[in-house]
């Protein structure tokens, strides 16, 4: 009688647990469909964050360069997450520094700009778009101040092979013409526009990558 009782006992433990490893793996599979449809909206969200980053930190570069009289750019790396907001550095700024000045007094070949030429040089500190976002295309119109602002800087110090082409932020509210393209892992992609006349940011719904092309 005790045989009988301790076999039926154990029998009966093997079954719940074959149950509880059932259960579970039938949880691990729900969750694995699931998955894709909790990502998405959370891929969405990131995509219309980092549009949102983009146009403030456009309308930050633009209130920035208006406060302070000086030129702003926004650069960014192509097919990657990485921008920068930071003063447009000219020749004239290298001439009215007083280190600079010094220098050519004494008769110092000069190099490259003082290293704190602006009280806002950590500005130009590289920053990032939210997680699995990235720059994917981008185009800017330069007009004719856009390229004397070019010509007429070092080159050494304001371009980087890595970045796109600088979107100017100028002192009276104008900026360059551009537009820019973010994507998500989906390929799905927002475009933003800026009107170089008014600095007005457009920013437009979710887009396919036929709609892109």
């Amino acid at each position: 009688m005790t045989t009988q009782h301790t076999t039926s006992s154990t029998l009966q433990r093997g079954i719940t647990l074959l149950e509880m490893l059932l259960v579970l793996g039938l949880l691990v599979v729900i969750a694995a469909l699931a998955m894709p449809s909790v990502n998405r909206p959370l891929e969405t969200y990131r995509l219309r964050k980092s549009a949102d980053l983009i146009r403030a930190e456009w309308a930050k570069a633009r209130a920035k360069a208006m406060e302070t009289g000086r030129t702003y750019v926004f650069r960014y790396e192509p097919e990657a997450d990485g921008y920068m907001v930071e003063p447009w550095y000219s020749d004239e700024d290298y001439l009215e520094s007083s280190t600079m000045t010094g220098a050519a007094a004494m008769g110092t070949p000069i190099v490259a700009p003082p290293p704190q030429l602006f009280d806002d040089a950590t500005s130009a500190t590289m920053k990032h778009l939210p997680e699995e976002i990235v720059f994917a295309a981008g185009e800017t119109t330069q007009d004719a101040r856009d390229l004397l602002a070019v010509q007429g800087t070092d080159a050494l110090v304001n371009q980087n092979a890595s970045m796109s082409a600088p979107v100017f932020f100028y002192p009276d509210g104008t900026s360059s013409t551009a537009r820019l393209f973010i994507k998500n892992p989906r390929d799905r992609y927002i475009k933003l526009s800026l009107r170089g006349l008014t600095g007005v940011v457009y920013v437009s719904d979710l887009l396919s990558g036929e709609q892109v092309e």
